[in-house]
Formats: structure tokens, C-alpha cells, sequence
């Protein structure tokens, strides 16, 4: 019984690590597409003109690639062992992260609307994938720790969503130079840490200590 254990932990420990190191990975990769701007004149004014959309773009996926960490890391950490569907799920999650740094280029050359639409959508489907594997290790599997049903449906709803309003939030302040996007977000951190805060977010007591 103890082997079972110890080979479900090490599944589990295995999978988070693989995830975190496509995670770095694509992180990375944002920054090293960057490359000089062509023509500079050697004026630090000039250049933060010439990388203005570069370097918006870069941070504002950062900061996704960040948020979608974060919650993948808090999502996982409150599962006990994992299963080849959650396997196969967040291989899925990861192919799409993987992208981001392609579809942040895409950003840099096009001025339309077309990038800017690819680039939340591609960030919105990852937080749908990371809505599935929530579903699935929570409701289905039985693969996270016990936790009240109103816990559950907070952490699905804050796992699916977040990423893809944050975003588009973000790149609403950018498009339109005001603050409005960033309250935004600030307003809904600030709303979830209340909500969380009142779930308290602990695990649902045993059937044992019920």
C-alpha cells in the first residue's frame, strides 16, 4: 500500500515539475526573441520609442505567463496523486503555453486588430484547459484533497477565467492610455482575495470528523 502511495506522489511530483520547466521555458523565450531595434540613433529616448509595442507586449506576457503559473501551481498543490486524463489535460494546457511566445511576436508587426484578438483567445482557451483539469481532479477523479463544493466552484471559476479577462483587461489599458483595465484587475484581485478569504479556502472535513 505504502509503494501505491509513494508511486502516485512521485506522479504527481513528476508532472508539476515537467509543467514548471515549460513554463520557464516559455518564459524565457519571450525575451530572447527581442532583439535590437534597427536604425537607432543611439538616444535612450528614441529606443524605448522604436520598442514601445516590443516591450509592452513582453510584459504584459509575462505577466500572463506568471498568472497562469500561479494558478496552476496553487491548483496543483492542492491535489493528493494525478491519472493519465490529468496527464494527457495538461499536456494539452502546456502545448498552449508553449505558443504564447509565438503568438507575442505576432503582436509586434501587425498593426490590427487581428494579433491583438489571437493572442487573448489563445489565453482564454488556456484558462478553459486549466478550468478541465480543475473539473477533472476535483469533481471527477477525485484527485484533490477533500474541499467543501462551494471551495471547488471558487477555485474553477477563478482558474478558468482570471487569465483571459486579466489579459484582455491589460490590453485595454495599453490600447487605450488609461487606467481603467489595470483598476480593473486590481478591483477583481482585490474581490477574489475577499471571497477567498470568506471560504477560507480549507480542505471539508472528513466523513470520519463530520
Amino acid at each position: 500500500m505504502t509503494n501505491i502511495a509513494d508511486k502516485e506522489e512521485q506522479h504527481l511530483h513528476r508532472l508539476i515539475l515537467f509543467s514548471d520547466a515549460v513554463f520557464a521555458i516559455a518564459i524565457t523565450l519571450l525575451a530572447i526573441e527581442i532583439h535590437p531595434p534597427e536604425g537607432w540613433d543611439g538616444e535612450v529616448g528614441s529606443f524605448f520609442h522604436l520598442m514601445a509595442a516590443k516591450l509592452q507586449s513582453y510584459a504584459v506576457s509575462f505577466a500572463t505567463i506568471g498568472v497562469l503559473w500561479i494558478s496552476h501551481r496553487r491548483t496543483f498543490s492542492r491535489l493528493r496523486r494525478a491519472d493519465a486524463l490529468l496527464d494527457v489535460l495538461n499536456f494539452l494546457m502546456l502545448g498552449l503555453v508553449a505558443l504564447l511566445p509565438l503568438a507575442t511576436q505576432l503582436l509586434w508587426g501587425v498593426h490590427t486588430a487581428g494579433p491583438l484578438i489571437l493572442y487573448v483567445s489563445l489565453v482564454a482557451v488556456i484558462g478553459l484547459t486549466q478550468g478541465l483539469i480543475w473539473t477533472h481532479a476535483a469533481f471527477i477523479g477525485k484527485l484533490a484533497e477533500p474541499l467543501g463544493l462551494g471551495v471547488r466552484l471558487f477555485i474553477l471559476l477563478r482558474v478558468t477565467l482570471l487569465p483571459g479577462l486579466f489579459c484582455g483587461l491589460s490590453f485595454l489599458s495599453l490600447g487605450t492610455h488609461t487606467p481603467w483595465g489595470f483598476l480593473g484587475i486590481g478591483a477583481i484581485s482585490l474581490a477574489l482575495a475577499l471571497i477567498g478569504r470568506r471560504l477560507q479556502l480549507k480542505p471539508a472535513p472528513l466523513p470520519s470528523e463530520a
